[in-house]
C-alpha cells in the first residue's frame, strides 16, 4: 500500500486522534501539523516527539511531500483551511460538519468540485464494519423497516473530555446536533437515503449557548424516524439509534456496538462477525478508504455534497429553536 503524506490543521480532541491513528496506520503519514494555539502546538509536540510541526497553517499546507490536508479545526473555520488546501492543489479530508452557513457551504462545494482535488469529509459511520451489517439488515425486504429512533442524552455538554473546546457550548458553531447528530442524519443518509422534514424544536438556555433539548419528526422512503435529544438529568449519557423491523430491532450504540432484539433474543444479542475492537478498526478502515480515495479508487467515504446534504438537515432542525 502506498503511504500518502498528511498535513494536520488544529490540534484539539479531533487532530490529535489522527495523530495516534496515523503512528500504526499503513496508508498516511504525519508529515506536517499546525494549530492556532502556541500552547495547543507546544503541547502536541511533547506528547508526539518528531511531530513535525510548522511555522505557520501556509507552511503546513504548501509543504511539497503533503498529498492531503485534514482539517481538524472548529466548524467556522473549516471553509478558510479548505479553500487554502484546494489553492495549494491539495487533496482535502475535513471534519464534520462541513459548516454552519449553507450558502457559504453550498459556494465551497461548488469551488471543491471545480478543483478537481480529491475531497471527503469524516463521519465515522463511512466505515464502520457494524453499520456495513445494519445496512445490509435493514434494507433486505425480510426485516420490514417500520420506524428509526434516535436517541442522545448527555449529563452536561460539553463531556467532560471536551471541557477544553468552548467553542462546543457555542450556538454558532457548536452543540450536539451539530457534533454526534450529525452523524446520525448521516447513517439515515446512507442507509435509507433522501429524508423529510415533518417538524421539529430544540431550546437553549440562552440564543449565545448551544440548544440543550432537540425533538424532531422526519421521514426516508417511508419509513418514519424520531430523534431526542437532550442535555442534563442524571447518567448514564446514551447514544443509539433502533431500527425496529416486523419482528426484529436493531440497536447501534456507543458508536459501534450493534446487538438484535427478538423473538429468539428478547435480551438483545451482539451481532456476530464484527471487531473484537471496533473502535480502532474503525478508524484504520476510515484511513484505508481515504487512502484508496487518494489513489483515485473506490471507496465509502462520503463527498463534500453527502457532507451538505447532511449539514442542510441540521441546521433545519436547529432553525426550529423556540
Amino acid at each position: 500500500m502506498k503511504s500518502f503524506g498528511m498535513a494536520v490543521i488544529g490540534l484539539g480532541v479531533v487532530g490529535r486522534r489522527m495523530l495516534e491513528q496515523a503512528q500504526v496506520s499503513r496508508g498516511v503519514r504525519i508529515v506536517s501539523a499546525w494549530d492556532l494555539s502556541a500552547g495547543v502546538r507546544q503541547a502536541a509536540v511533547a506528547d508526539f516527539p518528531g511531530l513535525p510541526m510548522a511555522q505557520s497553517a501556509a507552511d503546513a499546507i504548501e509543504r511539497l511531500d503533503v498529498d492531503v490536508v485534514y482539517v481538524a479545526v472548529p466548524p467556522l473555520a473549516h471553509a478558510t483551511y479548505v479553500r487554502a488546501a484546494v489553492a495549494a492543489g491539495k487533496a482535502v479530508f475535513c471534519e464534520k460538519p462541513l459548516g454552519v452557513d449553507l450558502a457559504d457551504s453550498r459556494a465551497l462545494v461548488e469551488e471543491v468540485a471545480r478543483s478537481g482535488v480529491a475531497q471527503a469529509v469524516n463521519f465515522v459511520f463511512a466505515s464502520s464494519a457494524a453499520v456495513d451489517a445494519l445496512a445490509r439488515a435493514v434494507r433486505d425486504p425480510a426485516f420490514g423497516l417500520r420506524a428509526v429512533e434516535i436517541r442522545t442524552h448527555f449529563q452536561v455538554w460539553p463531556r467532560a473530555w471536551q471541557a477544553g473546546a468552548a467553542w462546543l457550548q457555542r450556538s454558532d458553531q457548536g452543540g450536539f446536533t451539530r457534533e454526534v447528530l450529525s452523524h446520525f442524519i448521516y447513517l439515515l443518509h446512507r442507509v435509507l437515503g433522501p429524508m423529510k422534514h415533518h417538524g421539529a424544536c430544540a431550546s437553549g438556555p440562552s440564543p449565545e449557548l448551544a440548544e440543550t433539548a432537540l425533538v424532531a419528526s422526519l421521514s426516508s422512503a417511508g419509513v418514519p424516524v424520531s430523534i431526542v435529544g437532550a442535555v442534563g438529568g442524571q447518567p448514564p449519557d446514551l447514544i443509539e439509534a433502533r431500527f425496529i423491523g416486523a419482528t426484529q430491532t436493531l440497536r447501534l450504540s456507543d458508536w459501534y456496538r450493534l446487538e438484535a432484539f427478538g423473538p429468539q433474543c428478547p435480551a438483545g444479542e451482539v451481532v456476530p462477525g464484527l471487531p473484537d475492537d471496533p473502535r480502532q478498526a474503525t478508524y484504520q478502515r476510515q484511513l484505508d478508504q481515504l487512502n484508496a480515495m487518494l489513489n483515485g479508487e473506490p471507496h465509502s467515504l462520503p463527498s463534500f455534497a453527502d457532507a451538505l446534504a447532511v449539514q442542510t438537515h441540521i441546521e433545519t432542525l436547529l432553525s426550529s429553536r423556540i
